[in-house]
């Protein structure tokens, strides 16, 4: 069985049961909003190439444009990782000598998004695998774009007179007749680009071997909770309601009474209807307290 792992303080611990849910966050809210941005950067770099090649001018010129109008303020997000019991982990997202590492069967997680129609995917950290990731978008996007009635091939083997002839029929075309074809094309690369791009994590960060849960334009309530300096945005997800096998583990993490934490802990589960067996007890040495 293939276990999720999401780090969390005693306050998130506690809300996750109560509420049988896990909350996701808005994608400009995140701990690092440029991971986003940097996603974008690739799909933006990739439409301005195609604009040195005559034959997909306008298809790049009309992404472009489309890329820079993307409605990015309905996407969020809920993070969870392959590694238990991870120090990087408890030093990142659990307050210091009070944190939690929930376990969360992966088959079952997976289950609750197909039904809901929403993702689980594992981030891309490798600066290759995200270029590829968006060329292949933009490339079956750029397949099923209206283009002028020849090959490739042939296109460029028409005359300099013809070929100009070509390219300005079909800009006519796609702002005439061809729009509704082209913009639908358009806006399902935007959309599938909108998805992918919180996926994106620094190389830096591979150890945490993260995925999450990715929801666009969600129909739940939209609600706030206390930040730093600023409230921030998020969607409670029902996972445990809908699934309530889904929890599996509950790792205590390093703690100045660890035993203490751990009878608690037992405690707290079998409140909420779990057997006290799932409770186990952080192996690292690590005080921060």
């Amino acid at each position: 069985m293939s276990i999720l792992y999401h780090y969390t303080s005693q306050q998130g611990l506690l809300g996750v049961l109560d509420s049988k849910s896990i909350w996701a966050t808005n994608t400009h809210y995140l701990n690092d909003p440029t991971e986003f941005v940097h996603a974008l950067s690739f799909a933006r770099a990739m439409a301005s190439h195609s604009y040195e090649d005559d034959y997909w001018e306008t298809f790049g010129f009309m992404l472009h444009g489309h890329l820079n109008k993307m409605d990015e303020q309905d996407l969020y997000v809920s993070s969870f990782s392959e590694k238990p019991d991870l120090l990087s982990q408890w030093r990142g997202y659990c307050p210091g000598g009070s944190g939690y590492c929930i376990g969360f069967d992966q088959r079952l997680v997976a289950e609750y998004c197909e039904e809901r129609g929403i993702r689980l995917e594992k981030c891309l950290y490798k600066h290759e695998d995200q270029a590829g990731a968006v060329a292949t978008i933009i490339s079956a996007g750029r397949d099923c774009f209206p283009s002028v009635p020849h090959s490739v091939e042939e296109f460029f083997s028409l005359p300099t007179e013809e070929k100009l002839d070509c390219m300005f029929a079909i800009k006519d075309r796609l702002n005439g007749d061809l729009k509704p074809e082209a913009d639908r094309v358009l806006n399902t690369i935007c959309n599938l680009l909108l998805e992918l791009a919180p996926l994106f994590k620094h190389e830096g960060f591979h150890e945490e071997a993260e995925w999450r849960i990715i929801s666009n334009k969600p129909d739940h309530q939209v609600r706030f909770r206390t930040g730093p300096s600023y409230v921030i945005p998020y969607i409670s997800i029902d996972l445990l309601n809908a699934k309530p096998d889904v929890l599996k583990k509950l790792i205590v993490g390093p703690n100045p009474n660890q035993a203490r934490a751990a009878k608690a802990a037992e405690l707290l589960v079998k409140q909420y209807g779990y057997d006290k067996s799932i409770v186990t007890c952080s192996d690292i040495p690590f005080n921060n307290w």
